[in-house]
Formats: C-alpha cells, sequence, structure tokens
C-alpha cells in the first residue's frame, strides 16, 4: 500500500479504507469459500505433555494485551485483528502501530504521525463498536501457513467508515506475530 500526502486527514482515511486491499496477479481470483482451508502447522513441541493441546508454533514475544500468546493459525490472525480493532477503539497508538505497520510505506514513524488523525475521526458510536470487534473465524481465507485474508463480512459489528468502502484485510505472519500488510 502506498500512502501519498493527501493531506493528513485524507491519509489516514485511506489506510483504514485501503488497509485490506489484496495484491491480485491479473487473470485471478480470489477464492470465494469462507471456510479456513487446512494450514500447515509446525509440528508439536517433544516435550509437549498434553495430547489434547493442538500443534501451533507459538511466540512469547507476540502476547496480546488480553494475555496468552499468538498462535500460528488463522485463529491466532483473527485474536489480532480484533486486538487491532480494541486498539483503535482504545485509541492505543502503540498496539494500532505494533499490528499495522507493515501496511504503512514510511514504517512506524508513519503509522505514528497518521493513526491519531485517524482516532479522531471515528463518532462515539463507532468507538465502542471497534471495542466490541469480533471476528468470525469461519469466514477467514488462509493463504498457506504464513498468510491470511480477513473479508469484510467476517469483521462485527461494522463501522460506518469501514461500512462505506469495504476492504479485505491481509495479515501476514511475520517475526513471530500476525500484523497487517495490506
Amino acid at each position: 500500500m502506498t500512502i501519498r500526502p493527501l493531506g493528513a486527514a485524507c491519509a489516514a482515511a485511506a489506510f483504514f479504507l485501503i488497509a485490506g486491499c489484496e495484491e491480485q496477479t491479473p487473470g485471478t481470483a480470489s477464492p470465494q469459500s469462507s471456510a479456513v482451508p487446512g494450514i500447515s502447522e509446525a509440528p508439536a513441541s517433544t516435550t509437549q505433555t498434553s495430547a489434547s493441546r493442538p500443534s501451533a508454533t507459538v511466540s512469547e514475544a507476540t502476547t496480546p494485551a488480553a494475555g496468552g500468546a499468538v498462535a500460528h493459525t488463522p485463529d491466532g490472525a483473527a485474536s489480532v485483528m480484533e486486538e487491532y480493532h480494541h486498539a483503535l477503539g482504545d485509541k492505543n497508538l502503540e498496539t494500532v502501530c505494533r499490528i499495522t505497520e507493515p501496511a504503512f510505506d514510511g514504517g512506524m514513524k508513519e503509522c505514528r504521525e497518521l493513526t491519531p488523525i485517524q482516532f479522531g475521526m471515528f463518532s462515539a458510536d463507532d468507538v465502542k463498536k471497534l471495542k466490541a470487534t469480533r471476528v468470525d473465524r469461519a469466514k477467514l481465507q488462509s493463504k498457506g501457513p504464513d498468510k491470511v485474508v480477513v473479508p469484510p463480512g467476517a469483521i462485527s459489528p461494522h463501522i460506518a467508515m469501514m461500512a462505506a468502502d469495504p476492504k479485505a484485510f491481509t495479515m501476514a505472519w511475520r517475526g513471530g506475530t500476525w500484523v497487517v500488510v495490506a
């Protein structure tokens, strides 16, 4: 995604509205299935003691604000997407930029400059809805072990800014966590 100087408010709105645009190769189509296809997971640790525990790569460095590690699975991506929306509602710049930095051409610096403007664009109703956001895991689209697309229909409740021009969020597994990349 490229954010160019359109004015700070326009750039902030543009990020939120196009953050989920997925790049596609001409002549290809996105899968329409709402089910999450199988994902290859890392083998379970040999020191794992519980047979009922799923084998997923987990990083201690990816502890969301709610506690616990983020799994290298579509469910982990959904948890981070929920954390992102809750952080928007809480106007938590650090968390928002930690999750969305890769989507900004200017990285962390650009995120820290534009996101506070975005915070000011939310109505009281939007803030309430952002804090209550949930992601329907059944609607996620796995694009392999390191990429998950979160279509707009998977996120509820919808806020006015997103409903006006719904886009999918593309998330990637980087540095031991899920981040928004487009």
